[in-house]
């Protein structure tokens, strides 16, 4: 019950539940170094992509582990098939200045044909069956100073 001057009594006071939550002037401070955080982070992500958009992009075709084929899409002025010979039949990759993907796979599943093509740097398609990994890879420091190699 309140007094006449409108306080709680003490017994009162103790009866009532305490807050559960305070913000305080710290929380601020983390909160914002937290949405600073997410900001510069997307920031660079975005900017990361714009940067790789800019190199230059090469095919790289591996079998088991040797290199088939690795060429600068810049210089394929026209779409051309490339024909893999495999322990369990031939793979077809097409390829032109600006996608790459596996067009042909004698595997039962057809996982290397179903992954689509490949247009940005990172990209890549792999048939396990005949151990063939295509990639789209980026910059000179990846491909080294080969534009094509053919075994």
């Amino acid at each position: 019950m309140p007094t006449k001057d409108g306080r709680l009594e003490a017994s009162e006071r103790m009866r009532r539940p305490p807050r559960r939550f305070r913000f305080l002037p710290g929380d601020l401070v983390i909160i914002a170094m937290i949405l600073i955080f997410c900001v510069v982070f997307w920031v660079g992500i975005f900017l990361q992509g714009k940067y790789s958009e800019k190199k230059e992009r090469y095919v790289r075709i591996t079998q088991d582990g040797n290199l088939v084929l690795e060429i600068k899409l810049s210089l394929i002025r026209e779409p051309v098939d490339y024909l893999i010979y495999g322990k369990d039949g031939n793979i077809v990759v097409h390829l032109s200045s600006d996608e790459v993907y596996i067009k042909e796979s004698p595997c039962e599943d057809q996982i290397c044909v179903k992954t689509g093509v490949l247009k940005k740097v990172g990209d890549g398609a792999v048939c396990l069956p005949n151990r063939v990994v295509v990639q789209i890879i980026g910059g000179e420091e990846d491909a080294g100073e080969v534009d094509a190699v053919a075994k």
